[in-house]
């Protein structure tokens, strides 16, 4: 029941009259109050002044008073000063004596205790030294007289002000409910019994057009105009809305995606036919029981209940593709989107993408797959590694051993019988590394013919050797390509995790250098990581950096061996070869560094400058009168575009040396890769007039087809031989055999390594032109040169 307020209370304009008025009276009070007390101040204060004017008038006749202590003349003093009405009492002292004191008669004590407290008194000065006071003139106002005058001065003004006031809050008043109140309450009447469906605009209040009124009147026209609008728009979309419902309704059942919406306890509030027709649940369709979404078969419901999670606190839509198993012979991908809709719901959508997961699987499978071998390539392989890696470091006491086989000859195989046979091998090979694994295990095919395998649980050394070893005899066998069978054998370097490295990379680079060593040892070895390897390959990382600016230091050398012409019974010529004198640690061996440049590629500035210092000594022994040759060794990097034909006969031409005096000596290594591309550069060589010196003839597999092939001048028999032959029958007939052999073909045999008299003896007893070796000289610089000549001529 609704309470009918009093009309004073419901009229605004009797509550704003009444409220101006009060706080006008408030405030008027508070001035009145302060306006009195103020004149009652300003009051004592003109009382106390004109009371010293009249100590002041008086200050002379007191002065002598004071001075001469005369007591007569002080009295007439206090009597003309009581006799002003406002003064209650006088006293004149002289020093420490009173000389004349009187008060008015008939007073209480009340009024004498405040008249003395609003004494004043004036000091009085000697009239012949002011300096020097002699007394004091002290007046005790008239209480009464104050009190009296202050109400009079007092009383007036609170009069006129109030009157004021008075005049002022009734003009406020007047303003306020004309100008103000009147129009609102107006305008409030007219808001009362508006009609809500036909909202008619208000009328301006005149003489309000540019005021706040006005404004607020406009105001209110404008939010009854939007507030029509509102209205036609909100039911316009009420009706757009029943029409969507209608459609949202049909799109709901008859859409091919399953829509579902669920609880804050994952319990299917509602979903379409689709939703039960794709996840196999048709048989649930009419029953309508209550269903758990994360309780259906999803292969990983943990993942679905993190990704509802996820929706319901970022509060936004979340999708993600989820593994759906209807039954042991079907497996489905579902991409599952997410919406959050109010009131702790949660939408979301099934959309069947298992064609499109299966084709992406199945191109994620490809792209990590070798197509030759079946098995993992380098890039899953590297992946794997990574996986083992983490599922080990959740498992302290868990570990993985890392292999990598490489086939030893496989590179022969290629150039000789073709890739196609090569791929038959690499097959095979897969097959054989299958059958010594479990199955557990992994294989990959990291590139060429190297493999990788990950032994799983597998942290000691025992279990792994173990495998290696099966490895290696499986690998030993003969593989049958066409009908040529073959055998190769395999390299094995082996590193274990986590005690050989904790990351993928630590362990790839440690497994390589294991596997170089197991190369250096010999086929069919296999060899597990230590740290000495690492610092050994820190050490070759080192030299290999000092190298590559060891000409430009000047770090190199040339020292020279004779080679003695025994027919002619003295020396005609030299090996050059290169020495390397490191500024930290001396002298390195050409064992060391050579096969170190060569790596590197550093070969071809030092085999570069190795032509130059040589052409500068042929020339100064020139100068000389020494008509002296010099062999240089060419490395097969240099070949062919390492050292063109071009530079070699540009540099002798610009020191004026003849190209029969610089000797070309090659090994068979020039020949094992492009032998086209090798044999057109010994072609060019040899007719620009350089003689091409095959060195250490008889060590390799073909040296007979390339006497024939390529133009060699002259044949160096390996210092093997020549060790041997004094206590070896076969190996003096060897030697015997290659020299009657290069006779016959026109070719010179240069004896190396010839190390006593003995061997000497033997050696011209075969036949042997041209020797060199320690018997002789030790190779020395090209200072030496003329004393080691005089010394191999006094041994002949």
């Amino acid at each position: 029941m609704t309470t009918v307020q009093p009309f004073w209370r419901r009229s605004i304009l009797l509550r704003a009259a009444a409220q101006v008025i009060g706080i006008a009276l408030v405030v008027g009070l508070g001035f009145v109050l302060l306006t009195a007390h103020l004149a009652e101040r300003i009051t004592q204060e003109s009382v106390a002044q004109r009371l010293r004017e009249l100590m002041t008038t008086v200050e002379n006749t007191a002065q002598i008073a004071c001075f001469t202590k005369d007591q007569s003349l002080a009295l007439e003093v206090v009597n003309g000063l009581v006799k002003n009405s406002e003064v209650f009492g006088a006293a004149v002292v002289g020093g420490s004596d009173m000389l004349a004191e009187r008060r008015r008669g008939g007073a209480t004590p009340e009024r004498s205790r405040l008249a003395q407290a609003g004494r004043i008194s004036k000091p009085i000065a000697s009239p012949f030294d002011s300096s020097q006071i002699v007394g004091e003139v002290v007046i005790d106002p008239d209480p009464e007289i104050i009190r009296l005058r202050v109400r009079e001065s007092g009383g007036f003004v609170a009069l006129v002000l109030g009157l004021q006031l008075l005049v002022v809050v009734a003009a406020v008043v007047a303003v306020v409910l004309l100008w103000i109140v009147r129009p609102i309450k107006r305008m409030s009447d007219k808001l009362h019994v508006m009609d809500a469906r036909s909202i008619e605009p208000l009328a301006m209040p005149q003489g309000h057009e540019n005021t706040e009124i006005g404004r607020l009147v406009a105001d209110i026209n404008q939010l009854g105009q939007r507030l029509v609008a509102s209205r036609d728009e909100e039911h316009h979309l009420h009706l757009q809305r029943e029409i969507g419902e209608r459609k949202y309704r049909a799109i709901f059942e008859n859409a091919d995606s399953g829509i579902f919406v669920v609880d804050q306890h994952m319990v299917l509030e509602s979903c379409n036919h689709a939703f039960y027709r794709q996840l196999g649940l048709l048989r649930l369709a009419e029953r309508r029981e209550e269903i758990s979404l994360l309780g259906l078969p999803w292969r990983m419901p943990d993942l679905l209940a993190g990704l509802l999670d996820r929706c319901a606190v970022l509060n936004r839509s979340v999708s993600d593709d989820f593994e759906y198993v209807v039954d042991e012979k079907e497996v489905r991908w579902f991409s599952v989107t997410l919406t959050p809709v109010g009131d702790q719901l949660i939408q979301g959508q099934l959309t069947d993408i298992s064609r499109h997961k299966l084709a992406e699987l199945s191109a994620q499978q490809e792209a990590i797959t070798d197509s030759l071998t079946g098995l993992l390539n380098r890039n899953g392989f590297l992946q794997r590694i990574d996986e083992e890696i983490m599922a080990c470091a959740n498992d302290a006491a868990s570990g993985f051993a890392l292999l990598m086989v490489d086939l030893d000859g496989f590179r022969r195989v290629n150039e000789s019988m073709g890739l196609a046979s090569g791929d038959q091998i690499l097959s095979i090979t897969a097959n054989r590394l299958r059958s010594c694994l479990k199955g557990s295990d992994l294989i990959s095919r990291l590139g060429n013919d190297a493999f990788g395998i990950i032994l799983r649980s597998t942290p000691g050394e025992r279990a792994a050797a173990n495998v290696a070893m099966r490895i290696s005899v499986a690998l030993k066998g003969f593989f049958e390509v066409g009908s040529t069978p073959l055998q190769l054998g395999a390299s094995i370097g082996i590193t274990l995790f986590p005690s050989d490295g904790a990351d993928q990379e630590t362990l790839l680079r440690n497994a390589e250098m294991a596997l170089d060593h197991a190369r250096v040892g010999g086929s069919g070895r296999y060899t597990f990581f230590d740290f000495t390897m690492a610092r050994n390959a820190e050490h070759r990382r080192k030299l290999e950096n000092d190298l590559r600016f060891a000409v430009r230091r000047n770090e190199l050398m040339i020292h020279f061996q004779p080679i003695i012409d025994l027919s002619l019974r003295r020396m005609t010529g030299a090996e050059a070869l290169v020495r390397w004198k490191h500024p930290e640690q001396g002298l390195i061996s050409p064992d060391v560094f050579i096969p170190l440049a060569e790596d590197t590629g550093a070969i071809i500035n030092i085999g570069l400058w190795i032509v130059e210092t040589v052409c500068q000594q042929l020339a100064a022994w020139k100068r000389q009168g020494n008509d002296y040759y010099i062999s240089i060794n060419i490395s097969a990097r240099q070949i062919p575009d390492g050292l063109p034909p071009i530079t070699l006969i540009e540099t002798v031409n610009r020191y004026g040396v003849d190209p029969a005096n610089l000797a070309i000596e090659i090994t068979e290594s020039v020949f094992m890769g492009n032998s086209e591309a090798a044999q057109t550069w010994l072609d060019a060589v040899h007719e620009l007039g350089f003689r091409i010196y095959l060195d250490d003839f008889g060590t390799g597999y073909s040296s007979l087809s390339y006497i024939k092939r390529f133009p060699v001048d002259v044949l160096k028999v390996d210092k093997s031989f020549v060790r041997d032959m004094s206590e070896d029958n076969s190996d003096r007939a060897l030697v015997g055999a290659i020299i009657n052999m290069a006779s016959s073909l026109g070719l010179t045999v240069v004896a190396e390594g010839v190390e006593s008299a003995h061997q000497l003896e033997l050696l011209e007893k075969a036949g042997c032109r041209c020797v060199q070796g320690y018997y002789f000289s030790r190779p020395v610089p090209a200072d030496e040169i003329e004393a080691a000549s005089r010394h191999a001529e006094q041994l002949l």
